[in-house]
């Protein structure tokens, strides 16, 4: 049913095109809202998987690396 559904959109969008001007239009705003609501959509679920104190590790072993390299400098 949504194949159906998309071949008929596809068709609708290219009569649309063929419009003139005002078909143009409205197929460049409906490309523009897609992308548009995609890219929220990549972010939100980026904000979900990735959390968001996730480079703290990575800040304790390079401070935890840099004190232990100082140690060893001031033994020589």
């Amino acid at each position: 049913m949504k194949l159906l559904l998309s071949i008929l959109l596809a068709g609708l969008l290219g009569i649309l095109a063929m419009l003139g001007f005002f078909g143009t239009y409205m197929v460049c705003a409906i490309i523009v809202g897609v992308i548009f609501r995609s890219y929220i959509l990549i972010n939100e679920i980026h904000k979900q998987v990735v959390p968001a104190n996730s480079n703290d590790r990575v800040k304790e072993v390079y401070e935890r690396y840099v004190k232990e390299r100082e140690g060893k400098e001031t033994e020589n």
